[in-house]
């Protein structure tokens, strides 16, 4: 038989310290790991957004007047702009060719004449489609660009930009959306909003300039957000939740974290003034003149802005 052959003693104390040091080296890493990541989930504050609130509460035209005229359309906009409205919630997507276009849905047939769907069409083509079919007398009616909106509406109205995205991980509309921004250095006067937390971290990722909502509801949606968990990971620095999930608890963890609160969308005034009166910094409405009336009475501008 073979001897085995022995390990020298003299090698094994070689190895040891050397053994040692990379299990003290992967413990510093996993701990400065843990305290980077407990900074950015705990410890993070939403930007100071209260510029945009020097004429009072947000008073969101959900997509534009949408009662009046058909939704999102610079016919739509400039009617909320004249009922009163301080701040327009526009719907955002992304064009073939690169083109960010004002529509809340993904496929032309809901609220055109026209038929398949925005991502597919080049820009070019969708000149052709008129948005107006459900209100004849603004019809033919463009489907705008985003651009459009800010040439036309008054330099004082602040403008939510709700990026759509078909899918968690489509972040293009996002880029686009943040170059128009900038390049209209549109900071003072716009949020970006979104259903999708991936779309908030990317807006925030590109420009940290740039004040984001997010926005919350449970139905339609995945199950992983049907909980605003995401929020301590993309940063919003406003919640936009449906209104059947504000509370008091809700207004104080808003409050709490300095998250601006607007809840969506609230059609009747007694809700408007209970909201408002609760804590909520601003409203969604389809009805504007309800907005106004709601804030007329209760006095006018929230104590937070």
């Amino acid at each position: 038989m073979r001897r085995r052959s022995r390990i020298p003693v003299s090698a094994i104390s070689f190895y040891l310290p050397q053994f040692d040091m990379v299990i003290t080296a992967l413990f510093l890493l996993v701990a400065f790991m843990a305290i980077v990541l407990v900074k950015h989930c705990l410890l993070w504050q939403p930007m100071d957004v209260s510029y945009l609130y020097q004429n009072g509460y947000l008073k969101f035209g959900h997509r534009g007047s949408s009662m009046l005229a058909p939704e999102n359309t610079l016919t739509s906009f400039l009617k909320a702009v004249e009922q009163g409205v301080n701040t327009i919630e526009v719907d955002v997507l992304l064009t073939k060719d690169g083109k960010v276009v004002c529509s809340h849905n993904h496929d032309l047939e809901s609220e055109t004449d026209g038929y398949g769907y925005i991502d597919e069409k080049m820009y070019e083509e969708l000149k052709e489609v008129d948005a107006g079919v459900k209100f004849p007398e603004y019809s033919p009616c463009r489907i705008p660009l985003l651009e459009e909106v800010f040439d036309i509406v008054p330099e004082d109205i602040i403008v939510d930009i709700e990026i759509k995205s078909k899918w968690a991980f489509d972040l293009r509309t996002a880029k686009y959306v943040a170059e128009i921004i900038r390049e209209r250095n549109l900071y003072h006067r716009v949020l970006v909003s979104s259903f999708h937390p991936f779309v908030i971290g990317r807006i925030k990722w590109i420009d940290k300039r740039i004040p984001t909502a997010y926005l919350w509801e449970d139905q339609h949606v995945p199950n992983i957000l049907k909980k605003p968990r995401f929020i301590n990971l993309v940063h919003p620095d406003m919640l936009h939740p449906d209104v059947y999930f504000v509370d008091k608890n809700l207004i104080r963890f808003a409050q709490r974290k300095g998250l601006r609160i607007h809840p969506w969308t609230v059609n009747n005034q007694p809700a408007i003034e209970w909201l408002l009166k609760l804590g909520a910094d601003g409203i969604f409405s389809d009805f504007p003149g309800l907005m106004n009336r709601a804030v007329e009475k209760i006095g006018g501008s929230n104590e937070t802005a």
